[in-house]
C-alpha cells in the first residue's frame, strides 16, 4: 500500500510539473529569449561572440567597410570597427574590394589612433610582412572575394591584433581586433544552438518526463519541483 501511494504521489507530481512546463513552453514560444551575437559596446566597438562572415568593401583608400549579420540583426558599412572576437568561434573575412588586400597582424605593427580611427605609421612592406600573423597566406585575403581569411582563434590566441590594407600607402585602412576567452557554458541551452527559446523548454520537458539525467538540474538523482525551479532560474537568467 505504501509503495502504491508513493507511486501515485510521484505520478501526480510529474503531471503537475508537466502542466507547469507546458504553460511555460507556450509563453516562451510567443516571446522567445535569444542570445545576442553582436553587442555594440562603444561608438566603433563591436563584440561578436559567435562566428560570422564579415564581408568587406571599402570607402576609397580611407576605410574598410564591414558588413555582417547574425541573430542580433544586420550591420552595414561599419568603417574600420574594433572587433572583439571569442576564442573557439570561427570568423571569415571575405574581401570583396577590388584593389585592397586585407591582412591581420600582431601588435608589432606600428599603429596610432583610437577605436574606429587607427592609422598605420609604417609604409615598410618588410615591417608589415613581419607583423602579419603566421602563416601569412592564411591571414591575407586578396581582393575579389575568392580568398577569404577563415580564423578560429584558440585560447592561445587571446590578445590584441590589427588589420590593415597591405598596400603600403593605404595606412588609414586599419583597425583593431581583440580576441577574448569564450563564455561559460549555458546550461539552459539544451539544444546547444546558442539561443534560449521554446525548443529548450520542450527539450527539458521531454527529458524530465523520461527522467533523462540532463533534466536533473540539482544533480541529486531525483526529478521533482527543484529541478524545474533550477531550470527555470537558469533559463530566466539567460546566457553570458
Amino acid at each position: 500500500m505504501f509503495d502504491t501511494k508513493l507511486t501515485n504521489t510521484h505520478k501526480r507530481e510529474k503531471t503537475h510539473m508537466n502542466h507547469i512546463l507546458k504553460s511555460i513552453a507556450l509563453i516562451t514560444l510567443a516571446s522567445g529569449i535569444a542570445i545576442a551575437d553582436t553587442t555594440q559596446t562603444g561608438p566603433s566597438v563591436f563584440e561578436v561572440d559567435a562566428g560570422v562572415t564579415f564581408s568587406l568593401s571599402n570607402f576609397a583608400a580611407s576605410d574598410y567597410l564591414f558588413n555582417w549579420s547574425d541573430s542580433s540583426g544586420s550591420f552595414a558599412n561599419v568603417a574600420d570597427p574594433t572587433l572583439i572576437l571569442t576564442a573557439g568561434e570561427t570568423y571569415t573575412f571575405l574581401n570583396q574590394t577590388s584593389t585592397h588586400p586585407f591582412i591581420i597582424t600582431d601588435t608589432t605593427l606600428p599603429v596610432v589612433g583610437t577605436d574606429g580611427d587607427y592609422t598605420r605609421t609604417t609604409s615598410d612592406i618588410t615591417v608589415m610582412n613581419a607583423a602579419t600573423v603566421d602563416p601569412i597566406a592564411d591571414f591575407t585575403s586578396d581582393p575579389g572575394g575568392s580568398d577569404p581569411v577563415v580564423w578560429t582563434p584558440s585560447p592561445e590566441n587571446i590578445g590584441d591584433y590589427f588589420y590593415t590594407c597591405r598596400i603600403t600607402g593605404h595606412a588609414s585602412m586599419t583597425g583593431r581586433i581583440q580576441v577574448v576567452a569564450g563564455a561559460a557554458a549555458c546550461i539552459a541551452d539544451l539544444t546547444d544552438d546558442g539561443v534560449l527559446n521554446f525548443f529548450d523548454v520542450s527539450a527539458f520537458l521531454n527529458a524530465f518526463t523520461s527522467m533523462d539525467p540532463i533534466a536533473d538540474f540539482t544533480n541529486d538523482g531525483n526529478f521533482n519541483f527543484f529541478d524545474v525551479s533550477a531550470f527555470l532560474n537558469a533559463f530566466t537568467a539567460g546566457c553570458p
